[in-house]
C-alpha cells in the first residue's frame, strides 16, 4: 500500500504538470477570443451590408420617382 505523505511530499512532474495546464489555458482563452472577435466582425460586415442594400434600394426608388414620363 502506499503511503500518503510519499504522495504529498512526491513533487516529480510538478512544474511540468503546471506548464501544460497553463498552456492547455492559454490555448483556450485565445480561441474564445478569437472566435468572439469573428462573430463580431462577421455581425458588423451583416449590419453594413444590410445599410448598403437599404440605400441602393432607397436610391432605385428615388430615381424612378424622378424618371416618370
Amino acid at each position: 500500500m502506499i503511503n500518503k505523505k510519499s504522495l504529498i511530499r512526491n513533487e516529480k512532474g510538478g512544474p511540468l504538470v503546471e506548464e501544460s495546464l497553463l498552456l492547455g489555458l492559454a490555448v483556450v482563452t485565445v480561441s474564445i477570443v478569437i472566435a468572439v472577435i469573428l462573430q463580431a466582425t462577421g455581425w458588423a460586415q451583416d449590419v453594413v451590408e444590410g445599410l448598403l442594400q437599404l440605400l441602393q434600394d432607397s436610391w432605385s426608388s428615388l430615381t424612378q420617382l424622378f424618371n416618370m414620363p
